[in-house]
């Protein structure tokens, strides 16, 4: 298990960065067209298009990554009543359960997407359709992932828990 960890510690530091690349990439196209726009007066004909398979991309992979470091958003309305033993022993396995289960629903939905998305093709880029929605089955196996390893390093240290991610962008010692 541990070599598979550090595989996926790998893969997720790797789609950090390109998080990073596409986030910057959308950015630079939107500024280049609204910039063709307005003061050349001309539009780049593909912008808008790509700019929007860079930003669904973008954010199926933070969704991913925030899934693995747990950083959505969360109703705790109900911890604040509930004992600690119950919290560490049932709540956070039935926590990693839905999350497990919300990465089988982006798999099977995902490929659902490309499947239709395979009939038709982007307008401008005369790319397939499928090619907009490429990352939300690569995002749903890392949720299932995160959920399997999360469920079973729940018992372990927070040093057994810094990751690559931690150590890379926040300087913590893993």
């Amino acid at each position: 298990m541990r070599l598979i960890r550090l595989a996926f510690d790998k893969i997720f530091l790797a789609l950090t960065w390109f998080a990073f690349a596409l986030l910057v990439a959308m950015s630079l196209i939107t500024f280049s067209n609204v910039f063709c726009r307005y003061v050349l007066q001309f539009s780049i004909a593909w912008a808008d298009e790509i700019s929007l398979v860079l930003l669904v991309w973008f954010v199926f992979i933070a969704l991913a990554i925030g899934v693995r470091k747990k950083i959505h958003f969360a109703i705790d309305f109900l911890v604040y009543w509930l004992p600690k033993k119950f919290l560490d022993s049932v709540a956070r396995r039935f926590v990693d359960f839905l999350t497990f289960g919300f990465g089988g629903v982006l798999i099977y939905f995902g490929i659902e997407l490309i499947k239709i998305g395979s009939f038709s093709t982007l307008a401008s880029v005369n790319l397939p359709s499928y090619f907009e929605y490429a990352f939300v089955p690569v995002s749903g196996a890392l949720v299932l992932f995160s959920a399997f390893d999360d469920f079973v390093r729940s018992a372990a240290s927070a040093e057994e828990k810094t990751d690559i991610l931690d150590t890379v962008f926040l300087g913590k010692a893993g």
